[in-house]
């Protein structure tokens, strides 16, 4: 009786990675494998997605034509490295959350004929948030706050608070300059001492440092599970590191700007990086003592 023989071109063992990077499962009955059915709640999320898809080209188009800084994919990505990390806990949202995301996301659709790109697309992250803190049940108000900082608002905070800020660093540094014995006074965002003139501009506003530390008190935050309130005060302390931290850079940098000292160029950078650790470093023991008073 002939034998008879089959055989396959190419490849006769899988890679490794093919059951790795994408699991399957085999038919028993017909012996030939079958590709797993994608979850109901990834297929929320990817037509949710998708409705969205207007703000995502306006946040994309302004991180990307120099408007902007790019920090906001940091973010994102956050927020997506979170997902993946909690994929197997993702459940399908209640119907009441669903129509609540969907109402904002055709909310963010209807505003764009009225307000500016940025305000739509803050009220889109907020559907895209309502469904992801019901999806994985965690906390809204840090996973919330992670996506607002994924957009690109440093130009228009820059706009916005850095004047008032700038002020603000110049008076308070001019005081602890007259109390170490200088005298020094503030004029407008700058500051004045024996005809020395040193401008407080714009990137020492501290507009980059607070976005930073507003990431990390939002991501220490989720991490720990704070609510509403844990994370507004994690915030509110931060903020106020920050703007401390700031003064104290200003106040620094004044000596070799004036040229009281001569210091290399490299110390301006150090000296904003001792001012940023300094500001953030309290926040791990604040929430750790925050979270056990709960």
């Amino acid at each position: 009786m002939p034998t008879e023989l089959n055989a396959r071109v190419g490849r006769t063992t899988p890679t490794p990675l093919f059951g790795v990077l994408l699991p399957v499962t085999t038919d028993a009955a017909r012996g030939r494998a079958r590709w797993p059915a994608i979850p109901r709640p990834l297929w929320l999320l990817a037509v949710l997605l998708v409705a969205l898809w207007p703000h995502w080209l306006y946040a994309a188009r302004r991180l990307s034509d120099g408007s902007d800084e790019p920090w906001g994919l940091l973010a994102l990505l956050t927020v997506a490295a979170l997902l993946w990390r909690e994929r197997a806990m993702l459940i399908e949202p209640t119907r009441a959350a669903l129509v609540a995301s969907a109402l904002l996301a055709l909310f963010a659709a209807a505003a764009q004929l009225l307000l500016p790109d940025l305000a739509t697309a803050a009220i889109a992250m907020l559907a895209l948030g309502l469904f992801l803190v019901h999806a994985l049940r965690r906390p809204a108000t840090p996973l919330v706050v992670l996506l607002l900082l994924a957009l690109p608002i440093i130009a228009s905070l820059q706009f916005y608070l850095g004047f008032p800020l700038r002020l603000l660093i110049a008076q308070a540094s001019s005081c602890l300059l007259w109390l170490g014995g200088l005298d020094a006074v503030a004029a407008g965002a700058s500051i004045v001492v024996d005809g020395r003139i040193v401008l407080i501009d714009a990137p020492c506003a501290g507009i980059g440092m607070l976005w930073l530390s507003s990431y990390v008190a939002a991501l220490a935050s989720y991490l720990q599970g704070a609510d509403a309130r844990r994370t507004a005060l994690n915030g509110v302390l931060v903020a106020l590191l920050v703007l401390l931290a700031n003064i104290m850079r200003a106040t620094v940098l004044f000596f070799p700007e004036a040229g009281l000292v001569h210091w290399p160029s490299w110390t301006h950078e150090a000296v904003g990086l001792a001012a940023f650790i300094a500001a953030i470093a309290p926040l791990h023991a604040f929430t750790t003592l925050n979270r056990n008073m709960q």
